[in-house]
């Protein structure tokens, strides 16, 4: 399909969508990971 906008990745602006996705991958994991140790959820056993 020529004309399909998903065919290209690279449209000559800005980075890539698959280094777009991975960071927004990783965005949500870290703010994820910072909310369950915030709230007390997360690496309990490191607790002195």
């Amino acid at each position: 399909m020529a004309g399909s906008p998903d065919c290209h990745d690279d449209d000559g602006e800005g980075a890539p969508r698959w280094v777009r996705v991975s960071a927004a991958i990783a965005v949500v994991l870290t703010v994820v990971f910072v909310i369950v140790h915030l709230a007390g959820g997360g690496m309990a056993g490191h607790a002195p």
